[in-house]
């Protein structure tokens, strides 16, 4: 199944899970998009309806497997009931990405780096530029003007930098009405 994937500890947050309980069930072949490879630096890249779905089957399979005596087997309506609450939460994943309520770690930290690079950009511009000027200035009312005109300057670029990214990031027609980002250039 297509869609987004998520990290090893991502995907046990979201399905309410220890981290080690999802590396088992990997062990056990639980599906993943990429398999994680310490020696070349790649992480898990796991699906959650690929996982609930293959949590499904598995307790679907537990529910109907042959069993030595009938305490050790569930109920048709507790297997029903386990399959409907996986359902449930695959559903509710589903919907949170398709409204756009959860934010890709990984997206998110790589819009704060452009950010912080726009902004040390800024600065680093704003520091020359002082230099420069602050010579020539006859009092430290104009040189304290002229800063801070060049620093909003170099907060309004960063700013700018950040809504391009989430302005590219939004599908077309996807119908967000932006109300989670801050208005552009201003």
């Amino acid at each position: 199944m297509a869609g987004r994937t998520y990290s090893l500890s991502e995907a046990a947050a979201i399905l309410g899970r220890d981290r080690n309980t999802v590396s088992k069930w990997l062990g056990q072949g639980c599906p993943a998009v990429t398999k994680a490879d310490r020696s070349r630096g790649v992480e898990w890249a796991l699906s959650i309806p690929d996982i609930v779905g293959w949590l499904i089957d598995r307790a679907v399979g537990d529910a109907v497997q042959t069993a030595d005596g009938e305490a050790d087997r569930i109920t048709k309506e507790e297997a029903d009931r386990r399959k409907a609450v996986a359902q449930a939460i695959a559903e509710e994943v589903s919907t949170a990405e398709l409204l756009d309520d959860v934010v890709n770690r990984h997206e998110a930290a790589a819009d704060v780096a452009a950010f912080a690079v726009a902004l040390r950009t800024g600065m680093a511009n704003v520091c020359g530029k002082v230099a420069g000027r602050a010579a020539t200035m006859t009092s430290a009312a104009e040189i304290q003007e002229f800063l801070e005109a060049e620093t909003n300057k170099a907060f309004s670029a960063a700013q700018e930098e950040l809504a391009e990214r989430w302005a590219d990031a939004e599908p077309a027609g996807s119908g967000g009405d932006g109300e989670d980002r801050p208005p552009p250039g201003g």
